[in-house]
């Protein structure tokens, strides 16, 4: 078995082409005393109409594709791929129908020219955004996992696949003495592509896959920035001292215009970059005339014959990821890119892809030695890493996942002939094959909903006295801060009753491909890009300095995708071990009771967090100025509290949490205690016997010592008695805190009020109290028990 080059497999023809070309043809109707043959000529050599019909297949044969596949879960690229193939010379480029029209203008070598220079040009554009979105400085907060995981896999099949390259060079000689040594070209590269790991396709399959910003993603993500940066390295000195094509002295040269052009980039045009930044005004956007002159200067950097798809790739390294910037770059350019152009470059890299060329020989050989040199390289250090065994052979899958870029590469030496019809169809199959298994193995062995089995509920009434609550806030707007902090000093932390507060801040992440939560007392990274998160830092350090013992804060900031932000909340939750979780409301109101703002997208994860939280959470709803700091000679007024309990887990785990209130002389706590006339008579209720010793108990540890606590029992057989009853009470107290009562059902208090809800996640009762038809003016507590 031997490899036999490129170069001597070749077929040379001939092809006339007109010149100048048509762009326009004279449509159906033909001129008069044209004749039909013309007529066709015409319509088929016209490079417009020729370029439109061949977009127009592509979309339809990719969303047809998509269409059947993706209701099964298989990724859009798949559908790209298979269009092509469908589309191909193996498919319907053999059926014979007037004399092969189809090949004329789907297939010709006019054909491939027009559309592959726009998509060659849309696939330049790519690597520059995806370079945007990439934040190498992460490099250097990679942690232990990630990096030996990275290194390894790319490593390890190096040696595996260039020593089986070696050996069957080696037969070859040993069989053809006389035959000149050396490998051949497209060997080394297949070996290359199969060893890499795009980081792009990383972030595209994960994001596909929703585990983005689970444990498991962000573990791949930093291990494959480790692995494509170290090829990104490799490659680059191999340029220079190993020469595939032009000779030593070529090699060189490329060498020197590489290492003069990156030098520009980081000492040259990244300071530049700076200062375009520094010329931007705090949350104002980027001056239209800089994104022009960044946007020309990457097309420019691809001008050079050895730049046309490294310099894109680093000029968009070098720039900024994130706010203000790169986020600005990814929003005017991404869709166009990545919804039109992309689509377009993998299906048309594919039409050309002649899967009869096939040939069964020691390439196939070096591709499947490598690949699972590749996946056994990646498994082995997450396995001594005492990373589970399911979650590790998940991790190996991931990054052995080929995508649009590995399709680039292949397509762009195939464009040189520096490979053979038969390794290209190859590759393109090993890519399609590689991205589909992948995809269906990482569903299968990775489980996102088995996240906290097991894991013991934490709540409010697990705490023992004298011992810390351990509470973790959530920030979306600065606006949120006030309230949030509060609220905290309502809770009364003490040197015998302190508060754990771990602070998160919640930015969208746009214009960058990796999640970032900072942690503030660990990492003294600068927040120059969130300058909001400064503030709200401040902020809650001030409220830690004025508690000194009472008070431990420990602020996060996370950069996250908007619509998987629960997943890092609860993650934290999870990790800091926290008791409860208080989510600011969606919505927000003036003073006089107009709606200010409303955001879907919090509500969102509002929802997403109370259906999967580890701990007990608390929506707090602020429709009227809490008290200011108790501790200021200012706010010495008395603040009244109430609390309705109406029964269930959730109300009394608000009634522990306002248990904690009391220990605050100038807080009055009223408990109204809301129960139907009869109770049932069929056994004992268990839930009526917590909620009554919850209630006994909560009496006898909250009367006398300063604490000033009203106990109030009513009766209410109606939806209707209780709404009479909460309008005669909502204006007297400055804060109302509910339980959810998500779990109870049928419950004669509020019987009827169901269907007029209109925000499940406040449960009926925090619900009443925010809507506009009391005209509560007070701010509203709603706790849910986990």
């Amino acid at each position: 078995m031997s490899i036999t080059p490129a170069s001597s497999l070749f077929n040379k023809s001939l092809t006339c082409v007109e010149l100048p070309p048509n762009i326009h043809s004279s449509g159906m109707w033909p001129k008069l005393g044209t004749t039909a043959a013309e007529v066709k000529f015409e319509t088929t050599s016209a490079t417009l109409p020729m370029l439109q019909k061949k977009m127009l297949m592509t979309f339809l044969a990719t969303q047809l594709f998509h269409l059947i596949l993706g209701s099964f879960g298989v990724p859009f690229f798949v559908s790209q791929m298979l269009a092509g193939f469908l589309l191909g010379p193996a498919v319907v480029g053999r059926i014979k129908v007037d004399k092969n029209w189809y090949n004329d203008w789907m297939l010709s070598l006019t054909s491939q020219d027009i559309l592959g220079t726009l998509t060659m040009f849309g696939f330049s554009m790519f690597l520059f955004l995806a370079a945007v979105k990439m934040d190498a400085s992460l490099l250097l907060k990679t942690g232990r996992k990630a990096f030996y995981t990275g290194v390894f896999s790319l490593i390890v099949p190096l040696i595996v696949g260039f020593s089986t390259v070696g050996l069957l060079e080696y037969q070859k000689a040993k069989n053809n003495p006389k035959e000149k040594k050396g490998v051949a070209s497209e060997t080394i590269f297949l070996v290359l592509s199969i060893c890499a790991t795009s980081f792009p396709v990383i972030v595209s399959l994960l994001s596909q896959l929703r585990i983005l910003t689970s444990e498991l993603g962000r573990l791949g993500l930093s291990a494959a920035l480790v692995c494509d940066m170290l090829n990104l390295i490799l490659t680059t000195i191999a340029r220079a001292f190993v020469p595939i094509q032009g000779g030593r002295k070529f090699s060189y040269k490329s060498s020197l215009v590489i290492l003069g052009y990156s030098l520009a980039c980081v000492f040259v045009a990244r300071p530049a970059l700076n200062w375009v930044i520094r010329q931007t005004p705090k949350g104002k956007p980027v001056n239209n005339g800089y994104i022009f002159v960044i946007l020309l200067l990457a097309l420019a950097s691809g001008a050079h014959e050895q730049l046309v798809l490294f310099g894109p790739f680093f000029f968009g390294l070098v720039i900024p990821s994130g706010p203000p910037l790169g986020s600005t770059l990814v929003q005017k350019y991404d869709f166009m890119v990545s919804r039109v152009f992309m689509p377009l470059f993998v299906t048309n890299c594919v039409i050309m892809a002649d899967v009869r060329e096939l040939r069964f020989d020691a390439h196939l050989l070096v591709l499947l030695v490598t690949m699972l040199a590749k996946f056994l390289g990646t498994l082995a250090p997450a396995l001594c890493c005492r990373i589970p065994i399911r979650d590790a052979l998940a991790l190996a899958f991931i990054l052995s996942c080929k995508g649009a870029v590995e399709i680039g590469g292949y397509f762009v030496i195939y464009d040189g002939q520096r490979i053979t019809d038969g390794i290209y169809a190859l590759a393109m199959l090993m890519i399609l094959f590689a991205h589909f298994t992948v995809a269906y193995a990482v569903k299968h062995l990775y489980k996102t909903s088995t996240r906290y089995a097991g894991y013991q509920q934490r709540n409010v009434l697990g705490v023992r006295p004298n011992s810390e609550l351990k509470i973790l806030s959530c920030i979306y707007k600065q606006d949120n801060v006030p309230a949030v902090i509060n609220l905290l000093d309502v809770a009364c932390p003490t040197g015998d009753n302190p508060i754990g507060l771990n602070v998160l801040h919640l930015i969208e992440m746009t214009g960058q491909d990796a999640p970032m939560l900072i942690s503030h007392r660990m990492q003294k990274k600068t927040l120059s890009s969130f300058s909001d998160s400064e503030d709200v830092l401040v902020s809650f350090l001030n409220f830690e300095r004025e508690y000194g013992d009472a008070v431990e804060v420990h602020p996060y900031t996370a950069v996250w995708p908007s619509k998987w932000m629960y997943e890092e909340i609860c993650t934290l939750a999870l990790d800091r071990l926290t008791h409860l979780i208080i989510l600011p409301f969606h919505r927000q109101w003036t003073v006089d009771g107009a709606v200010k703002s409303e955001d879907e997208t919090v509500r969102n994860i509002n929802i997403s967090v109370l259906d999967g939280s580890p701990c007990s959470v608390g929506v707090l709803v602020n429709r009227g100025p809490l008290r200011q700091n108790h501790r200021t000679e200012a706010s010495q007024s008395q603040f009244n509290v109430a609390l309705i309990f109406l029964g269930g887990e959730d109300d009394r785990e608000a009634l522990a949490l306002t248990g904690r209130m009391t220990a605050d002389p100038n807080i009055t706590l009223t408990v109204f205690h809301i129960s139907p006339t009869t109770l049932p008579e069929i056994g004992p209720n268990w839930e009526n016997i917590l909620d009554f010793e919850s209630l006994r108990k909560f009496r006898q540890n909250n009367t006398g010592n300063g604490r000033y606590v009203i106990y109030t029992e009513a009766v209410s057989e109606s939806g209707e008695q209780t709404v009479d009853m909460l309008r005669e009470i909502v204006h007297k107290y400055d804060l109302f805190v509910v339980g959810r009562r998500k779990e109870v059902k049928d419950s004669p208090q509020t019987s009827g009020l169901e269907d007029w809800s209109e925000f499940p996640e406040l449960g009926i009762v925090g619900d009443m109290l925010a809507s506009d038809d009391l005209g509560c003016r007070s701010s509203i507590l709603v706790v849910q028990n986990q």
